[in-house]
């Protein structure tokens, strides 16, 4: 093989080794303070993997609400909120699922409708609690909050967690039958 070969064949090699990367990374996305999107945005808890056993994080969300002081109280409670899902969530469900099939000779016909009504109820009292964080998504918008809670702050209240479970049982027996009724009129409600 002559030199010339040798060298073309090494170029187009290095060509296509330099087609076949991987493709750019996505843009960063940034706060409107100017630091980028927090981890915890997306991974919650997960992004502080030290603080495992140590501290609950609640991350809340909210958007296109044009009052400031609203979206970030919003964003503050869905936090606040989502840590307490954490400790006890009574979670009603109802979900209607309607499928058929009608052959006539050599054709078909398929249907499906499937609906679901949920309503959950979270009742916590959480002592200690505190928004440490906040972001707001430059490009969407989206506003996060996040909420620690310092599982040794939690410890000095934990006494009063078994009353609330109590309460909160006691709640969702008084209230199981309207929760059902609530659940029948949406079911009711005409579809679109």
């Amino acid at each position: 093989m002559t030199l010339s070969k040798t060298v073309a064949i090494i170029g187009l090699a290095v060509f296509l080794a330099s087609c076949a990367s991987a493709p750019p990374p996505p843009p960063k996305a940034y706060c409107t303070d100017g630091r980028e999107l927090p981890a915890w945005t997306m991974q919650g808890g997960m992004a502080f993997p030290a603080d495992i056993g140590k501290v609950f994080y609640g991350v809340g969300m909210a958007s296109n609400i044009s009052n400031p002081s609203l979206l970030r109280e919003a964003a503050d409670n869905r936090s606040i909120s989502e840590m307490a899902k954490q400790f006890e969530v009574y979670t009603s469900s109802l979900m209607n699922d309607y499928m058929a099939s009608t052959a006539a000779g050599d054709k078909s016909s398929e249907e499906q409708h499937v609906e679901t009504v949920k309503k959950t109820v979270v009742k916590q009292t959480l002592n200690g609690v505190m928004i440490v964080d906040r972001c707001q998504d430059r490009g969407t918008g989206m506003f996060y909050s996040l909420s620690r809670l310092d599982i040794d702050k939690f410890k000095d209240a934990i006494s009063k967690k078994a009353e609330l479970s109590d309460k909160m049982k006691e709640y969702v027996r008084n209230n199981a039958n309207a929760m059902a009724e609530k659940l029948e009129k949406e079911e009711a409600k005409p579809r679109h």
